[in-house]
């Protein structure tokens, strides 16, 4: 990462009102798949503005979902900028294809990357705006020595004559000159704001109400559009209904080039929109709407007992990759491969453990359906309201769909009530735009909780075969490792390299445990069920694979799970994670009979968890007593966000890990709701313990910052199960844990 800001790229300009506007280039989020990287361009941008009124504005071009990377990033720009975090307001900046962005654009936010990606450059580009000030008020006061002036919340003090001036004071002069080089940066044993609990600055607005998500758009004359798709995937629509009397029309909406995943293929239409004047009528009239469909031809092939008869069998026989070939959905990749041949390791092992992992595929399910508001006036304009992640790939969709100009679009991302991936994707963007059009009248297009369900973009189902040889020691001199599940990349037009889709394999390669000889493979099931980014993504997955393993080769050496672990690990990052874990966790403390724990670790988006779990109960109901995870992101911003997402992350891991599950027949999804969706109620929920591993005394440019929202899932499950076999002696090697638990009566 470069460490000055290179001035070239930047741009000044004086606002009508004489202010200071700074737009600085900051580094792209991670892209949502390589894919994507070439048409999201390669920066994100963010601008600071400050007013001659002294107001202190930063626009954020990332999607606050929850995360809380806007106050994040205003207290990133508040230590070098020199002025109370308070003092910063931040607004949401739009999405634009140029490439470079400018300032204020918006990309792409996932890979719990806005914070870890930004933070160095804020910093640079926050400490060059506060020298630029700097120098101004220099020449304003006319004294050229630097040392002389001194900064305090926003205003500029020179000691000699003890004259003071605001930052307003002096923007209008600031605008006006180069930015410095090397601009110094705050020491970090005098920060003020960086790796403080400071309040969130989206919080207020969320608990009194006045936060707009994408439902609560209004526009005037809007009308609503509900959804209702095949039930089966890959099904078409074979004719169009007659409109119910009292709506508005029904549209046939098409699958938009760029959204098809697996049997939705570009241009088929598999939905209609009904629309109506109101929410309730248009809702009730999409129910009971009759739909004549024409399903595939491999509806029947779409099913759970074909999948997992698939995946089984790529287990043990599948297709190498071969350098230049089509290397189709049955394709083997390897991952990586230790010089000492891990097949021929492990036929001179003294015991060779032989398991094989099972998981589903798991539905978002973020409380926030989802939803989209467009107001399209043909050749003139297309304003459009959505809680995305991916702004600028919405504003390339609605260019392409609408054939207007750039600048005659507006992209408006709201609040998202829960992203998790889900929002990443544009499916029902491109809905509501097709309505719109169709209509030529400002309308909101909302998914009901059914279409939510049953049409999503699943995370992937998974099965992962592990075999390990231990010698006379108790060593592991040899780790075999196959996972076999859908391609997430592979969906969206990727070409897979050697060694696959590395949103598959994540978290299963590099591990820092000491393998005599290793061998991991990924194989791309051929399932067409349409899959993407779900919270962790690959490593919800591995984590469990490899951890459950870990876990299984302890019991077969007679190893205290904890113990077993540290004395492979061979990274200190590592070791002091699991070892604070422990302690968290009270690892060696007694438990009272009809307890256990479970330790678990591993790694995600640059950062290392641990997490202990204690439960009680029996094999057929469980209670999750306690929790206690450990995180090492190298750098905090935010403790209280870090720990927000890390208790927010156990909530998730567990849903996921006890109940989640969606299974298929003929192509079409059966959990269609919450009721048969299974979440942990409130008088369920554990006591969950964080602790953040101690910001450097001085941190380092060279060593990465990990991520943090999507951490607190990867290690829950298995964790869960290790402890759920201490507890009833029963291995569970197959998620989730209840796969027929309904919530009662809802």
């Amino acid at each position: 990462m470069d460490t000055a800001i290179n001035s070239s790229r930047r741009k000044f300009l004086v606002s009508s009102a004489g202010g200071f506007a700074l737009g600085f280039v900051l580094p792209e989020l991670l892209s949502i798949s390589e894919a994507d990287a070439a048409a999201t361009g390669t920066q994100v941008n963010t601008w600071l503005n400050i007013g001659t009124d002294n107001s202190i504005t930063l626009t954020v071009g990332a999607s606050e979902m929850g995360q809380g990377s806007f106050s994040g990033l205003a207290q990133i720009m508040a230590e070098d900028l020199m002025v109370d975090f308070a003092r910063i307001a931040t607004v949401q900046g739009g999405p634009t294809l140029a490439n470079p962005a400018p300032v204020g654009s918006a990309i792409n936010t996932v890979g719990s990357s806005v914070t870890r990606r930004n933070y160095w450059p804020l910093r640079d580009a926050a400490a060059s705006a506060r020298e630029m000030l700097i120098q101004a008020a220099m020449a304003r006061v006319g004294d050229a020595a630097r040392a002389n002036f001194s900064v305090t919340n926003g205003v500029i003090e020179h000691a000699p004559s003890g004259t003071t001036l605001t930052y307003g004071a002096v923007a209008a002069a600031a605008a006006l000159l180069s930015a410095p080089v090397n601009a110094p940066l705050v020491p970090d044993n005098t920060f003020k704001a960086i790796g403080r609990p400071l309040r969130r600055v989206d919080i207020p607005a969320k608990v009194d109400g006045s936060a707009k998500y994408g439902i609560d758009v209004r526009l005037p004359g809007m009308v609503y559009a509900v959804i209702k798709h095949c039930p089966n995937f890959g099904g078409k629509l074979a004719a169009t209904p007659v409109k119910p009397s009292n709506m508005i029309a029904v549209v046939p909406v098409s699958v938009a080039a760029g959204t098809g995943r697996g049997t939705e293929t570009t241009s088929m239409v598999n939905a209609v929109a009904v629309v109506g004047s109101n929410t309730w009528d248009t809702w009730q009239a999409a129910k009971r709407l009759s739909v004549k469909w024409t399903l595939p031809p491999n509806a029947s092939a779409l099913n759970d007992a074909q999948f997992l008869a698939d995946a089984q069998r790529l287990a043990t026989n599948a297709t190498p990759y071969v350098a230049g070939g089509a290397n189709p959905p049955g394709t083997l990749y390897t991952v990586e491969a230790s010089a000492t041949d891990a097949k021929a390791a492990l036929a001179n092992s003294a015991k060779v453990v032989d398991a094989t992992y099972t998981l589903p595929y798991v539905a978002h399910a973020c409380m926030e359906v989802l939803s989209c508001t467009v107001d399209y006036v043909p050749g003139v304009k297309c304003d459009v309201y959505a809680p995305t992640q991916s702004a600028r790939s919405v504003l390339a969709l609605v260019v392409s769909l609408t054939g207007l100009k750039e600048s005659q679009i507006k992209i408006n991302t709201t609040y998202l009530g829960g992203g998790l991936g889900r929002k990443a994707e544009t499916d029902f963007v491109s809905q509501a735009v097709q309505v719109a059009m169709a209509v030529k009248r400002p309308v909101q297009l909302f998914w009901p909780r059914e279409e939510d369900f049953t049409r999503d973009q699943y995370r992937p189902m998974a099965l992962i075969h592990a075999k390990v040889g231990l010698d006379v020691s108790g060593n592991v001199n040899a780790w075999t490792y196959r996972n076999v599940s859908p391609s997430i990349l592979g969906q969206r037009g990727s070409v897979l390299g050697a060694k696959g889709d590395s949103q598959a394999y994540e978290a299963s390669q590099d591990l820092p445990y000491a393998f005599g000889a290793r061998l991991t493979e990924w194989v791309s099931h051929p399932s067409p069920i349409p899959v993407g980014f779900w919270r962790s993504v690959g490593a919800s997955i591995n984590t469990f694979g490899v951890e459950s393993m870990i876990d299984e080769l302890a019991a077969a050496a007679r190893a205290d799970p904890y113990d077993f672990r540290r004395r492979r690990i061979t990274d200190p990052r590592w070791l002091a994670v699991l070892d604070a874990a422990a302690q968290l966790g009270n690892w060696s403390t007694p438990l009272p009979k009809g307890r256990a724990r479970g330790i678990a670790i591993g790694t995600a988006f640059g950062s290392i968890v641990a997490q202990v779990v204690e439960i009680s109960g029996s094999t057929s109901a469980i209670r999750i007593n306690r929790v206690a995870v450990v995180i090492d992101c190298y750098l905090s911003v935010n403790p209280d966000s870090v720990d927000a997402q890390l208790v927010g992350g156990v909530v998730h891991g567990l849903n996921a890990a006890l109940y989640g599950k969606q299974s298929f027949s003929q192509g079409a999804a059966q959990s269609r709701n919450f009721n048969r969706s299974r979440m942990i109620r409130p008088n369920e929920m554990p006591q969950v313990l964080t602790k953040i591993m101690p910001n450097p005394a001085v941190s380092d440019r060279s060593i990465a910052i990990g991520g943090v929202g999507e951490l607190g899932v990867p290690t829950l499950a298995p964790a869960l199960a290790n402890a759920y076999f201490k507890l009833t002696g029963v291995r569970q090697r197959s998620l989730p844990f209840f796969p027929n638990a309904t919530m009662g009566g809802l």
